[in-house]
């Protein structure tokens, strides 16, 4: 009797067991799920911040004569010849400012590592085959040597990049006396 006694508590302490490991489980799993949607909904807006710092590079680049030379000059592959104002270079590098990213020559616009996950991210990692990649938007931190480090939407770190490629947002305006016809007269 007192066997079976043993063998019944054994048996229900079993079946505890197995009870206790299905919910520690279905629980695991729905703490895992939650997790994995917050991560999601993170890298989410993550892509947005980086798509309108890009976006917000390009209308700027567009919409000033010089910038914008300067980067169909580099599309196509030309030398530039007009200065532009570049921090560190020809005007001050001010720590926490935003400044354009624009390279001249075939290069990838984030460092590979480390970087967030997703296709936008992995794009913006790859170097260019021929022509440069897109402006974009980046906060300046500190100058080392010919160097500057900024931060931006589209890396969870810092990251180096060259002052050559750094211009300020706003160029200096080319303003031509206007002269009305027959001004000679």
């Amino acid at each position: 009797m007192k066997k079976l006694e043993i063998a019944t508590g054994f048996a229900q302490y079993k079946v505890l067991l197995a009870i206790l490991g299905v919910l520690s489980s279905w629980a695991s799993f729905e703490v895992w799920k939650r997790h994995q949607q917050q991560h999601d909904k993170y890298i989410a807006q993550k892509q947005q911040a980086c798509q309108e710092m890009i976006e917000n590079a390009s209308n700027d680049v567009q919409n000033n004569r010089f910038l914008k030379a300067a980067y169909y000059s580099s599309l196509m592959q030309q030398p530039f010849k007009i200065k532009l104002k570049q921090p560190g270079i020809n005007t001050d590098f001010i720590s926490e400012k935003d400044y354009i990213l624009m390279y001249s020559q075939p290069a990838s616009l984030i460092p590979e590592h480390p970087r967030y996950e997703g296709s936008l991210f992995e794009r913006l990692s790859k170097r260019t085959d021929k022509q440069p990649p897109a402006p974009l938007i980046v906060t300046g931190k500190k100058i080392l040597g010919n160097k500057a480090e900024v931060i931006s939407a589209c890396a969870p770190k810092s990251f180096t990049v060259s002052l050559e490629n750094l211009y300020e947002i706003t160029q200096p305006v080319d303003i031509s006396p206007y002269l009305p016809p027959f001004s000679s007269f």
